[in-house]
């Protein structure tokens, strides 16, 4: 995906879907193993750690936006995305991507426990084999840099090179970059964009295990972008996966969105088959497309405080970031890392996170800014998470202490329990509280949360008060 101002001309041609009934039998894969940096384990990506990383993230426009690539970086970082793909150039078609933005680039995903894919964004759509051997020339002139990183950066060749649908020539061309960028000395785990803009994963059935084994190092990985074509509906996602994993090497959604210029885009099984099938996904992108592609945008801000819809579907929704996402072993012991409403920056850990709200919501006196039902009610929030040694964070803008938690009833315990914070603190610019279990239970007069509690609100109190985001952290 691009942001220029000509839109790519997908060319309206139908995927061939046959379903993978008979699978290919191949020899066994053997694994390009590099004790510090990303490789291929049959059709898994496993890190540094030898341990298995599916990643779950956003792309970011920073070829186009670079002053707000850090800001980006950041808010992504608050929605438990543990990847992002960030857009460079190599100075053909826009500003190159300089060897000191790389390395600053890196060192913010880093601070924020971020998995970095580099990706050169010169190539995208074009035929001609010049542009793809102008990326891996700017790649290698980046030797340096990519090994360094390899533990946190894999290397995207070139977006979307090759806008026709034309497997072959699409192989041919990796098929001559690859080793090149191999016998240049780079060590990082490499992916390819599918042909057709990215929306032809039939290349990748037909031609990509020729393409792998193009690769002395035997590790590349394939990226499918799923838009109106490649993610047009629910028996098209599972058949491009299936197809694409088929060949026996990993995939990975670089891109997808929630419909597209031609078309609807079935994301909800992009997500959840991404889920099922423990392939990764990111989707297209944070902020900055065209007035033409705005719907793509995830958010209406820079810092993430309005999410549009779609940003929203993919960050709290079934199957989204927020549920689904989990921290690259390299950066220990899943730790998450920045604040994120997430209390990240105080070592707890992601998987023990479980969000009720996030977004940006305010209420004026006395009113409730969050209101929460519990799953007996047909809410989203499972009471019976809420167990000894857990707390409820809230996230807010307001003056300290002006707000309270608010624990409801209508099935035997106290109707109304207002329950105290036991810490209060200020983080990113907003203030934060917590409520300790040993206080709900005090408040609530019972500690059966899972059968008695109905709601949780955040309320204000006698001031205005804006919520960010309101989780428990067992």
């Amino acid at each position: 995906m691009g942001f220029e101002t000509a839109i790519k001309k997908s060319k309206k041609l139908v995927l061939s879907m046959a379903i993978a009934g008979a699978a290919f039998a191949f020899a066994p894969m053997a694994t390009a193993h590099a004790a510090d940096g990303f490789y291929v384990s049959g059709t898994s990506i496993k890190d540094a750690n030898d341990q298995k990383f599916v990643m779950r993230g956003i792309n970011v426009a920073h070829a186009w936006y670079r002053n707000y690539t850090r800001q980006s970086i950041e808010a992504i970082a608050k929605t438990g995305a543990n990847t992002v793909r960030i857009v460079c150039a190599d100075g053909d078609l826009y500003d190159r991507t300089s060897q000191q933005e790389l390395q600053q680039i890196v060192d913010w995903c880093r601070q924020n426990k971020l998995v970095a894919i580099v990706e050169a964004h010169d190539a995208t759509g074009k035929d001609e084999l010049k542009p793809l051997q102008d990326a891996a020339d700017y790649w290698i002139s980046m030797k340096d840099f990519l090994n360094k990183n390899r533990k946190y950066v894999v290397l995207n060749i070139a977006n979307e090179w090759y806008g026709s649908w034309n497997g072959k020539a699409w192989a041919d061309g990796y098929k001559q970059v690859i080793p090149k960028i191999r016998r240049a000395g780079i060590k990082n785990m490499l992916m390819v964009d599918s042909a057709g803009w990215g929306q032809y994963p039939d290349s990748i059935k037909n031609y990509g295990r020729s393409v792998y084994e193009s690769d002395p190092d035997r590790n590349t990985v394939f990226s499918i972008h799923m838009y109106e074509y490649a993610g047009a509906n629910a028996q098209t996602v599972r058949n491009n996966i299936d197809n694409s994993l088929g060949t026996g090497v990993p995939v990975v959604i670089g891109e997808f969105g929630g419909q597209h210029t031609n078309g609807d885009v079935d994301e909800d099984t992009i997500m959840s088959y991404c889920n099922q099938k423990n392939v990764g996904y990111l989707a297209w992108s944070w902020k900055g497309n065209n007035s033409d592609l705005a719907f793509l945008d995830m958010t209406n801000d820079w810092n993430g405080n309005s999410l549009t819809t779609f940003g929203n579907r993919v960050i709290n929704g079934q199957d989204g970031i927020r549920k689904t996402s989990k921290q690259c072993s390299v950066f220990g012991n899943g730790q998450s890392g920045s604040q994120g409403g997430q209390s990240g920056s105080q070592g707890e850990s992601r998987n023990n996170y479980v969000s009720l709200f996030w977004g940006k919501s305010q209420a004026s006196n006395w009113g409730q800014a969050v209101s929460v039902k519990t799953t007996r009610n047909g809410g989203s929030f499972d009471a019976g998470q809420v167990t000894r040694g857990g707390k409820f964070y809230v996230e807010y803008y307001g003056r300290t202490g002006h707000l309270e938690l608010d624990l409801q009833s209508w099935s035997g315990a106290s109707e109304w329990a207002k329950v105290s914070p036991t810490k209060l603190g200020n983080i990113n610019g907003r203030r934060y509280a917590e409520f300790s279990y040993d206080e709900c239970v005090k408040a609530f007069g019972t500690s059966d949360f899972a059968n008695k509690l109905d709601c949780v609100n955040v309320s204000a109190q006698n001031e205005s008060l804006i919520v960010y985001s309101v989780c428990y952290i067992k």
